[in-house]
């Protein structure tokens, strides 16, 4: 076990050592922690206290701010229009119209440039609309499908 850091807050000595990709020790003075790490996805952390439990989203601040603008694009109206964004050929459309979708799901497989693009959900709800089907060819900016918010 190798000390990471040592550090004075308001007099009091802090080290922290790493025991394992997820355990950590923490010496605030002469009393110990221990700290238990657990991710849960990208940005969604789980930490364990001495026994007490904290969730915890870790983003870096253009994450952050993408996040806003989709949450403040979500609320403005009931209902969101899929684009392309490129021109392509649509290989499959992964939902049918009555599907639900979440925010972020993977809807549309895209092939642009000799590359797969998949196209994800902007907000989460139930798809109202196909204007395409598989194999068809789109422009850039053309709706796709139209997607029936959730309230």
């Amino acid at each position: 076990m190798t000390a990471l850091s040592k550090l004075r807050i308001k007099n009091l000595k802090v080290t922290l050592s790493k025991v394992s990709n997820y355990l950590y020790l923490i010496k605030i003075d002469d009393k110990i922690y221990e700290v238990t790490t657990t991710r849960k996805n990208h940005e969604e952390f789980h930490f364990s206290i001495d026994g007490r439990h904290i969730e915890t989203t870790v983003r870096s601040s253009l994450q952050e701010q993408a996040n806003k603008l989709l949450k403040e694009k979500d609320a403005s109206s009931d209902e969101d229009t899929v684009k392309a964004p490129m021109p392509g050929l649509i290989l499959k459309i992964l939902k049918s119209e009555g599907d639900e979708v979440e925010l972020g799901e993977p809807i549309i497989l895209l092939e642009a440039m000799k590359m797969e693009n998949e196209i994800r959900s902007s907000s989460a709800g139930k798809i109202k609309k196909l204007y395409f089907n598989d194999g068809d060819s789109v422009e850039k900016n053309v709706p796709i499908l139209l997607i029936e918010k959730n309230i």
